[in-house]
């Protein structure tokens, strides 16, 4: 998906978030509202049947609505299928993972597809939960249609323990003195420690995402593009960048307790490391920003370039395009949004683009520009008649990211000649701003405004290549339709050909 709006059209949000400060929002207090969303809750489990029990018990005896809710057990290839015990919520039912893939995210990816709650419930089949949890975290989704309400989990070691007497310790709101000796994940825990429970997240909030006891509305799940099937490691952090990226308010809810039975195993705790490589082609943040530059073995860029090529003379799209390319710092990737399909008097000029650039991984073509970056963290628009210094980009994304900014214009006297969009604010911006306000103030109004100077930092490239500026809607010398029809099947062929090797060399 290249700049894909994560969204339709503009929706009502409530109150707005200023970036991460969750506390603007007024929940209702867990007993003492109607509830209204239907809820999904999807396990995955793998031969796990007597911690199973235990969770379904508990989840017989929640507070949230019976006929709002139902619970989709989803059996991940287990050498003995799981079945329901008779201590199961109502509505409750085992579905089989497709044969085609494993793992947690495959499981849970095939669970959004057979429900219909409004909202998505995510357990782990060794917990022990609340009979409160339900309630607690679906109603962030009731204040705040983009909220992801993350519950708080512990790790506990407990003794042999019946399904009826987790119900019990459930439904007395007992599981707290029962198991007192259960400590937080421990990174999560320090993230929370230190962004003040991620009301002042930076770009990294996104981690504080764990799979094991969530919620998030379908809305917001779908418009991110849904859990990843084929990640077998990582597909909750994954998800969670995208939902944070798609403009999601992520809430950390003391009050949603829930506990694992066992202790905090490396694979549960695992902190960045050589761990993160793994995600680091979906997750720019996952890079370690020492290592050399791989433009062209990431997926997701930190950085999606868009410029505006139609109608453009050939050489003035090279002097633009080849100075982004051969930028310092940041991966980026660069979108040529152009007709390419023109049958118009710049058809050769289209072609010329296409041909120089097919071959080159860190350039794509799209039919009109995207709204947002989607999923790469940022957007930076570029005038076709810019041309950028090789800091330029790196300067404009560390000015952002210092500052939180939710747009940085690189401005030169009064004008604005750059603007950077960091993804996130723009998604939510995109939903939210009123008729007849500028995107830049709900940009600014969710996220913040940076302004830097930069007269030094761009060139005008309309003079330099002997183009003015528009050059490409410049009546052109007609050329005898005798000359030309033979020259475009000529041309039609030698695209047939390089469109092979563009797929064969861009693998997303």
């Amino acid at each position: 998906m290249v700049g894909a709006s994560p969204h339709g059209p503009a929706e009502h949000l409530g109150p707005r978030v200023f970036r991460n400060d969750w506390s603007v929002l007024d929940p209702p207090e867990v007993g003492a509202w109607a509830p209204g969303p239907t809820v999904s809750i999807v396990i995955p489990v793998r031969d796990d049947q007597t911690r199973l029990d235990l969770v379904l018990a508990c989840l017989a005896r929640q507070t949230y609505p019976e006929h709002l809710m139902e619970v989709v057990v989803v059996d991940d290839h287990s050498a003995t299928p799981p079945r329901l015990p008779g201590l199961r919520p109502d509505r409750c039912r085992i579905e089989a993972a497709p044969p085609h893939g494993w793992g947690p995210g495959h499981a849970r990816a095939h669970g959004a597809r057979v429900t219909t709650g409004e909202v998505l419930c995510w357990l782990d089949a060794d917990l022990l939960v609340e009979a409160t949890l339900v309630e607690a975290l679906v109603r962030w989704q009731h204040a705040h249609p983009r909220a992801v309400a993350l519950g708080d989990v512990r790790y506990a070691t407990v003794s042999a323990l019946d399904p009826a007497e987790a119900a019990g310790l459930a439904a007395g709101r007992a599981l707290r003195h029962r198991l007192t000796d259960a400590p937080p994940h421990p990174r999560v825990e320090r993230l929370l420690a230190r962004s003040d429970n991620l009301r002042d997240a930076d770009s990294q909030g996104f981690r504080a995402f764990v799979g094991s006891c969530v919620t998030m509305s379908r809305t917001l799940y779908e418009a991110a593009g849904g859990v990843d099937p084929a990640l077998a490691l990582g597909h909750d952090t994954e998800l969670g960048y995208r939902l944070w990226q798609a403009g999601g308010v992520f809430v950390p809810d003391r009050s949603a307790r829930a506990w694992h039975l066992g202790s905090a195993t490396v694979n549960r705790t695992r902190v960045p490391g050589t761990r993160s490589d793994a995600l680091s082609d979906l997750v720019p943040y996952a890079r370690s920003p020492h290592r050399p530059r791989r433009r062209a073995q990431c997926r997701v860029p930190l950085v999606r370039v868009v410029v505006d090529v139609d109608q453009h003379p050939y050489e003035l799209v090279r002097a633009c395009v080849d100075r982004l390319l051969a930028c310092d710092g940041p991966d980026l990737e660069v979108v040529l949004a152009a007709d390419w399909d023109t049958a118009g008097e710049t058809w050769l000029e289209a072609r010329l683009i296409q041909a120089h650039y097919l071959a080159d991984p860190g350039v794509r073509f799209v039919p009109a520009a995207p709204r947002t970056g989607f999923p790469a963290p940022y957007l930076l628009r570029v005038p076709v008649t810019c041309g950028v210094g090789p800091q330029t980009v790196a300067r404009m994304v560390e000015r952002a990211e210092w500052a939180g900014a939710g747009v940085v214009e690189l401005v030169h006297g009064h004008d604005a000649r750059l603007t950077l969009w960091r993804t996130r604010a723009l998604s939510r911006a995109l939903g939210a701003h009123d008729a007849g306000e500028e995107l830049v103030e709900a940009v600014a109004a969710v996220h913040g405004r940076y302004r830097m100077h930069g007269g030094a930092e761009v060139v005008d490239l309309s003079s330099r290549v002997g183009f003015p500026e528009g050059a490409g809607d410049c009546p052109r010398r007609r050329i005898p339709s005798a000359l030309v029809r033979p020259w475009r099947r000529l041309t039609a062929a030698a695209l047939r050909g390089l469109d092979v090797v563009r797929r064969r060399l861009r693998v997303r």
